[in-house]
């Protein structure tokens, strides 16, 4: 049958009778995808930066008024507050994803 219409052997399809009970699907399964993404990771990193930037931004105006030097100063310590929070928010969610794919391979429930 070629027209997309499942035989009455093909085991998990059709009306829901044949194949594995509702409850035996894999663990990891639900954690798969409501678990780790790349683009959140990515929209809360570099937003958290993005923070950091707004935060900093009215800092170095005033001490750039006061003096330049002071400005570059505060400038450079905006950019290391960016990249400290940037990695600071990725390696929470890395670990945070890793700690749960190791408790639903074991079986646990992550903590």
């Amino acid at each position: 049958m070629t027209d997309g219409t499942p035989r009455p052997d093909d085991r998990g399809h059709g009306d829901g009778h044949h194949g594995s009970p509702a409850g035996s699907a894999p663990a990891d399964a639900g954690a798969a995808s409501a678990g780790f993404s790349i683009a959140k990771l990515a929209f809360y990193a570099l937003g958290t930066g993005v923070l950091v930037l707004i935060v900093s931004v009215p800092i170095i105006a005033l001490c750039a008024h006061w003096s330049p030097i002071a400005g570059l100063v505060a400038a450079l310590v905006a950019v290391a507050a960016m990249i400290a929070a940037i990695g600071t928010v990725a390696n929470r969610m890395v670990d945070r994803a890793r700690a749960d794919l190791i408790a639903a391979r074991d079986g646990h429930h992550p903590a």
